[in-house]
């Protein structure tokens, strides 16, 4: 066989992490094996598909200098069975969707945790612990498109929003986080109150969160979903298309409520390519404005266009490993132990990301409000640095399989791994960590491909006993370890059942101070390292290469805040600006 280039290789890894859900709309090129020969011909548009009754699109008007222009970039147009906005669990569709539909709050940094007002004024008026009153921007409006045709946002708005997801079936994957409501009140046409159950650290956070976009009942009428054909909102941008795994795009709206008459760009045209030579040709004909792109790629390309600037980021999503602790040999800490300790995640950043990475413990390294400092996780089994780490690892390793088998035996056949199909037709995941385990303890694994629904099935029915796929980050503390970890969580597959983690999961939920509840996650975290139910094993870190004239790019470290490209702008005046199309 020939031996490629690695640049050029087909879009897989991100496109399965997208697919799944797990993937921001920051994903672009550079995967796994395939696609190659010299750049061809890239085209920022496609034949047009079906999109929404809309409005015509106003002639542009340049306003200031950094008004006009649209965008052209990478990412995914990848999505789940759902177009609801709060029934979707695909990563690309909520990036999308952020640029359509307003939130009361929104993130301005995720990794640090910075809230700011969306459709709210400001952030709540807080009575006391458990009220939260907003009002609402006396300016926001939704889209001037039908049904809604520019009238304006109320409360009412906001109550049928978060009620639908409350009240609603099993398809509101989100509802769970809501139960922490106790009541909702509007008292006036701009004014809601909600009052909780029970003082709650991330208060503020239930409104920010990826599942709190405010949506019309004109657009779901009756119960129904809404469809791909009804994403009208009151965002920075009108939707205009979507074409499942081509393109999607946007259109400025004039009339955004967002300030200093803003959005600057004039639309976003989102594309995704099927290899990276149709990266580096769009790159170099400026047909592309910006690419998200490996490592190694990125290098390939600065080399010959040495005037690109590169932006990186370290992104929350995640490989992970998962056990199930009511199976055997699973329900052994020991045995957990062994395997978990004798996984080498430094060679899965190697080659997974092209060495653009890190390790984690549960919460990913780049969420740095909440993540186990790397100075403490560099002295954990499995995550010592260097040679004499790894020989450490090692040494623990086996010496807590030979624990577990001076007392049980091991099955006779291999034990299977089951794993995501398409993470192991892209980066052979399971492959890599049978062949790991056979090195380092001569254990014998046989890799179990299949969809991620089936997978996710015999988690939650316990006969997937050793599991590994692509998972997604998440921003709030409680997010990451509630739903997972808690025995009560609705996400607890192992199933986990510790009274002393409970106790720390629930005590952080209701410390309002920042910096004892930060310390309550690092607890949580060596818990959790200790007892091994599972564990996050790398996440990568993306390199965005984009021309200079692009101002104000927004990379972070999760999916489904793209509403920040409104402050996004081109600068025509730049001299690369010349000879773009």
């Amino acid at each position: 066989m020939a031996f490629e280039s690695p640049w050029q290789r087909r879009l897989t890894r991100r496109r399965l992490l997208g697919a799944t859900g797990a993937a921001a709309a920051l994903a672009a090129a550079a995967c796994s094996r395939g696609g190659g020969g010299q750049p061809t011909p890239f085209s920022p548009t496609a034949e047009p598909s079906a999109s929404p009754t809309r409005a015509p699109s106003p002639s542009p008007t340049t306003l200031s200098p950094r008004h006009g222009h649209t965008l052209r970039h990478t990412g995914f147009v990848e999505r789940d069975a759902f177009a609801d906005p709060h029934k979707t669990q695909a990563g690309p569709l909520l990036g999308h969707q952020a640029m359509v539909f307003s939130r009361l709050l929104t993130y301005q940094d995720q990794a640090r945790g910075t809230i700011a007002a969306d459709l709210a004024v400001a952030l709540p008026e807080r009575p006391d612990p458990t009220t939260l009153v907003f009002r609402i921007n006396p300016q926001a409006r939704w889209h001037d498109l039908p049904p809604l045709n520019g009238r304006p946002v109320t409360a009412d708005d906001v109550k049928f929003s978060i009620e639908r997801q409350r009240s609603g079936d099993t398809t509101f994957v989100r509802a769970p986080q809501w139960a922490a409501i106790d009541s909702i009140e509007v008292t006036s046409p701009q004014t809601i109150t909600f009052k909780l159950k029970a003082p709650l650290a991330a208060a503020h956070h239930l409104f920010a969160d990826v599942a709190s976009f405010i949506v019309a009942p004109e657009i779901a009428p009756d119960g129904r979903d809404i469809s791909l054909d009804a994403q009208v909102g009151s965002g920075p941008f009108l939707w205009v298309e979507w074409s499942d795994q081509r393109f999607a795009s946007v259109r400025r709206n004039p009339a955004w409520f967002g300030g200093d008459r803003r959005p600057y760009l004039e639309g976003i045209s989102l594309v995704q390519p099927r290899t990276t030579a149709e990266v580096e040709s769009g790159l170099r004909t400026r047909a592309l404005d910006v690419a998200v792109v490996s490592r190694t790629l990125a290098d390939h390309l600065k080399r010959g266009l040495p005037q690109l600037v590169e932006y990186t980021v370290g992104h929350s999503m995640f490989f992970s490993v998962r056990y199930s602790l009511v199976n055997h040999p699973y329900n052994d800490q020991r045995f957990r132990n062994a395997i978990t300790w004798a996984l080498d995640r430094r060679e899965m950043v190697r080659k997974f990301f092209d060495g653009s990475g890190g390790l984690s413990p549960w919460i990913s390294w780049p969420v740095t409000r909440w993540t186990l400092p790397e100075s403490e996780l560099t002295t954990v089994p499995g995550y010592r640095p260097g040679d004499g780490g790894r020989e450490a690892d090692l040494r623990d390793a086996r010496a807590a399989l030979e624990a577990f088998r001076s007392e049980k035996q091991l099955p006779a056949d291999p034990l299977p791994l089951f794993v995501v199909d398409a993470t192991e037709n892209a980066i052979g995941l399971g492959s890599l960590i049978r062949d790991q385990l056979k090195a380092a303890l001569d254990l014998d694994i046989r890799v179990v491909p299949m969809p991620l629904s089936q997978l996710v099935g015999l988690l939650l029915s316990a006969e997937a006993p050793f599991a590994a796929g692509p998972d997604t980050g998440w921003i709030d503390l409680d997010d990451w370890v509630y739903p997972y970890f808690h025995s009560a969580g609705t996400r607890n597959s192992f199933p986990l059942r510790d009274p002393d983690l409970d106790a720390l999961i629930e005590k952080q939920r209701v410390e309002l101070d920042e910096d004892a509840r930060r310390s309550l996650g690092y607890e949580i975290q060596r818990r959790i390292l200790a007892l091994n139910p599972g564990a996050n094993l790398v996440s990568e870190r993306v390199v965005a290469l984009a021309w200079p004239y692009v101002k104000g790019y927004p990379l972070d470290t999760t999916d489904g805040y793209q509403d920040r490209l409104a402050s996004c702008w081109i600068d025509a005046s730049d001299p690369t600006f010349r000879g773009r199309s």
